[in-house]
């Protein structure tokens, strides 16, 4: 066989291959849609159901009632359900309500209801609850605001933490009124500069509701450091981890008070 004899044919090998190839691939841009979370009613067999939710009574009644008497394009329950409402609050503020089809028992929706019924929100997963009734007035009597540590030695920072009951989003901006001793970071940490006291106006929005405290903290040097109050280097939770929110706000989703995610 001559030369190119043995060249073409080994280049037909090569095309074959690589078509061959081509077609076990999936097409370019081609992605598998995920399957939806379907959730249902966990304790739909459970005999007990007294002992965890709120069946029946005055309180049963306010909260369902509330969410009844809103628009369903606001709560997206239609047709037959039932409620399920959590015995124990959340924060010491919030009723935990989920919403469940009768016939299929798939969840339809999930809310907080402020025990006062002042206000009450849609929990969405992946995304910020949302305001669905009242406003935030009486929960910003509920919100706290935490400086750590009040004497920050040189060479460390400090957190601001803000407790919010539940996963109810919020907004914070922070402001030194001494910047020569501390300032603030775009994460919203604490950055001590040299020793001496500051104090912290700390504006905190939920809603269309502001709140602002002020705080007093002590920046120590290395020589104080020992009479300060114990730091450490990396504080697990923190405002520090917030999203730019434009002039000077960040955005949280609202860190909640011994809850867990409900999805």
């Amino acid at each position: 066989m001559k030369k190119w004899q043995i060249l073409l044919t080994s280049l037909c090998f090569t095309v074959t291959a690589m078509t061959a190839l081509a077609a076990e691939a999936p097409a370019a841009g081609s992605t598998e849609k995920a399957a939806a979370i379907v959730l249902t009613d966990p304790t739909v067999n459970v005999k007990n159901l007294n002992d965890f939710y709120i069946l029946k009574g005055s309180t049963y009644d306010k909260v369902t009632g509330l969410l009844q008497n809103l628009p369903s394009q606001t709560t997206g329950l239609v047709g037959s359900y039932y409620f399920r409402v959590d015995k124990n609050l959340v924060g010491d503020y919030f009723y935990h309500v989920k919403a469940y089809d009768t016939a299929s028992h798939v969840l339809m929706g999930n809310y907080f209801v402020a025990k006062d019924e002042s206000c009450a929100w849609k929990l969405q997963a992946g995304d910020d609850a949302a305001l669905i009734y009242g406003n935030t007035e009486k929960l910003m009597d509920k919100v706290e605001v935490v400086v750590y540590p009040k004497k920050i030695p040189l060479g460390s920072y400090g957190i601001i933490r803000v407790h919010v009951p539940g996963m109810i989003p919020y907004d914070v901006k922070a402001t030194s009124l001494n910047t020569k001793i501390a300032d603030i970071t775009e994460k919203m940490n604490i950055h001590p500069l040299q020793a001496g006291k500051t104090d912290l106006v700390i504006d905190v929005k939920i809603g269309d509701t502001v709140r602002t405290v002020t705080k007093t903290l002590t920046i120590v040097d290395e020589a104080d450091r020992h009479g300060s109050e114990s730091s450490h280097s990396g504080p697990g939770v923190g405002v520090g981890i917030g999203i730019g929110w434009g002039g000077g706000w960040h955005h949280h989703g609202g860190i909640g008070i011994g809850v867990g995610p409900w999805w």
